[in-house]
């Protein structure tokens, strides 16, 4: 099944003339799949790759441990979960780190490598060396609930705004008129209403009455990978609005007491892609990211933010800090720390005293090490 996927994707980029038959037969011919673990035995790096269940994940490191060599790269693709949790299941959490791949890993280029509390200098070294040689834009972030780049847009107010009375299409218009090459829902169908949607109802967390990507995973619409999410789709992955999904969302609506309602496209950005900043600064100021740069990069690279606007750290900084500080005041959210502090003592992002910020709560919480 795994080899069907990668010919059939590989079929897809020779129709496009992306790759000659020539190039894919070659990388087909360096593929060995496997289905027992003991063929990973001489490996100096094993990926993990399977959906977010922590539990599942700790069995298979469990399982790596006793048959990877001694020094081998034990790496999860987890797009959230912890990583120290993970490492726990095995004799040498120093071998372990997130190595993040952004869906789909064949076409986007970022790879966010997750340092876990006891993840070696050599371990780091050789991840970050990893994606360089598979030619990744590969970022260093810290070991937090989403990361960096899923951590800071899972707080962008897409949810917010789609119970507050707008439909998906809406949104997303106005995201991608301010430069995404798609909108959140868009992109949460492109990625797999399921990846959360599982986790979230098999933890009990889920509230498919108030919440319309909880009502989407109940009906079983998972996006582009079975042909219904937030928007319907044909044989050949063309979108188009769907009745039937906005019939869900408009049930939600009704059991939340929402009307529909109507923004601007400039006030449906700034709802968007606010808390997106202000949670930027948070990272900045948990170490877990060592500058304000990283976090733009891996919005550019994960999410596809447009270049010219610099990212959300360079959009606020663009804005003036001051004006997005009160801007984020006025949504009711509570500011970053970092962020006021800035405000107050006049840094911009280049300001040497913040760069000397920053890498004291980096070194603070990785130094350690």
């Amino acid at each position: 099944r795994g080899m069907n996927v990668i010919k059939k994707n590989y079929k897809r980029s020779v129709d496009r003339k992306s790759k000659t038959q020539a190039a894919v037969d070659k990388f087909l011919s360096l593929i060995s799949p496997s289905s027992t673990y003991e063929s990973l035995s001489d490996c100096d790096i094993v990926v993990e790759a399977v959906f977010e269940n922590m539990d599942l994940k700790k069995k298979i490191f469990s399982s790596l441990d006793k048959v990877c060599k001694q020094g081998a790269v034990l790496a999860s693709n987890t797009s959230r979960l912890n990583i120290d949790e993970i490492a726990s299941a095995t004799q040498r959490p120093q071998d372990v780190i997130g190595c993040h791949f952004f869906s789909p890993a064949n076409v986007m280029r970022l790879l966010e490598n997750v340092r876990g509390s006891k993840s070696s200098p050599r371990t780091i070294a050789t991840a970050m060396a990893f994606g360089v040689k598979i030619k990744k834009i590969t970022c260093l972030v810290g070991n937090c609930d989403g990361f960096i780049a899923n951590r800071v847009m899972g707080v962008s107010g897409s949810r917010d705004l789609v119970h507050s009375g707008l439909l998906p299409h809406q949104i997303d218009a106005a995201a991608e008129a301010y430069g995404m090459k798609m909108g959140p829902f868009r992109m949460n169908d492109l990625v797999g209403l399921d990846l959360f949607g599982r986790e979230r109802a098999s933890t009990g967390k889920a509230t498919p009455d108030k919440d319309a990507f909880d009502a989407m995973y109940k009906a079983e619409r998972f996006g582009q990978k079975n042909g219904k999410g937030f928007y319907k789709y044909d044989d050949k992955g063309k979108l188009s609005r769907d009745p039937e999904g906005e019939a869900i969302v408009q049930k939600v609506w009704s059991n939340l007491g929402v009307s529909p309602s109507s923004m601007t496209q400039e006030e449906i950005v700034e709802k968007l892609y606010l808390p997106v900043v202000n949670e930027g600064f948070k990272c900045l100021e948990e170490g877990m990211a060592i500058r304000p740069a990283d976090i733009d990069v891996c919005l550019h690279f994960g999410y596809n933010w447009p270049r010219y606007r610099g990212g959300p750290m360079r959009w606020a900084a663009a804005m003036g800090l001051p004006v997005a500080l009160e801007k984020i005041q006025k949504q009711g959210m509570t500011a970053s720390t970092l962020l006021k502090e800035c405000v107050d003592k006049s840094w911009t992002l280049d300001s040497p005293e913040l760069t000397k910020r920053i890498e004291q709560a980096w070194n603070g919480r990785w130094s350690k090490l």
